[in-house]
């Protein structure tokens, strides 16, 4: 029976080495063994699906779930949208300025910028070719989000944004940058991979996800071969099937063979 498996991107299949951003060649090599063997190949991320065309192409995977599990494409067309209904974003604002905190409400291809720094949205709209990403004047009745990225001044607000929010969404920080991308509760990368395999009609068995965020933890629990790579967090590795190398330690592709997913 073929797989299915659920990639991360951040820290999974793309990463920075020390002088550039970049999916290690051995990264791409276990794709391509994986998808050649019969195999499906999902991104499962938080990000949007513009910034997904921009690193990987529309060839490189047979489907994205972006959004944390709230926007999912296969074969070149949406399958599945959810986005945030307005009273939520009108109840997350308040929180937000209530937090001090500042915010981007990210839909597939625009997001919405909200409390900023000039700096913040530079920096943002850095990563997106061509036209910028953040709408920066806007009505909320006009807002097209599935999800949110926070920014905050240190590691005291953000836990303090932890707690406020801590029945209702999870927070997965950028390491140094002072920014976490934010999933909900009742609907987050692991509902996208249930949608996915019961649309797909693939049975949970057959399923494998690749991970090394918080909010990569119920991927993991939810596919039956969970596999944290190195550089995951500690959270993540305690409960994955299998800890693997380093993303540039050829982590993807040593799990692969060692799941004998793929020859060596």
């Amino acid at each position: 029976m073929s797989k299915i498996a659920f990639f991360d991107i951040d820290g999974t299949l793309y990463g920075f080495d020390g002088k550039e951003h970049k999916i290690p060649e051995s990264t791409q090599l276990a794709l391509k063994k994986f998808r050649e063997n019969g195999n499906l190949a999902f991104i499962c991320t938080g990000r949007p699906m513009r910034f997904i065309y921009q690193i990987f192409g529309e060839n490189m995977f047979d489907g994205y779930i972006s959004a944390n599990g709230t926007h999912i494409v296969y074969k070149g067309e949406c399958i599945f949208n959810k986005t945030i209904d307005i009273n939520t974003l009108k109840e997350l604002i308040k929180s937000f300025d209530e937090l001090g905190i500042r915010s981007s409400f990210a839909g597939p291809y625009n997001g919405y910028s909200y409390k900023m720094k000039s700096e913040e949205i530079e920096h943002y709209n850095s990563q997106f070719n061509e036209t910028d990403y953040l709408i920066t004047i806007w009505k909320i009745e006009d807002v097209s989000a599935n999800t949110i990225d926070i920014f905050y001044k240190d590691k005291i607000q953000l836990d303090e944004c932890k707690s406020y929010f801590q029945n209702g969404l999870i927070f997965n920080p950028h390491g140094p940058h002072m920014s976490a991308d934010v999933s909900f509760k009742d609907f987050d990368k692991s509902d996208g991979i249930k949608y996915v395999v019961k649309a797909l009609n693939i049975p949970i068995e057959d399923t494998i996800a690749f991970g090394d965020g918080h909010n990569d933890i119920t991927m993991l629990k939810t596919v039956n071969t969970g596999i944290a790579m190195g550089n995951a967090v500690e959270e993540l590795k305690n409960i994955a099937s299998y800890v693997t190398e380093n993303i540039f330690d050829d982590g993807l592709y040593k799990a692969m063979v060692a799941y004998e997913f793929i020859d060596k």
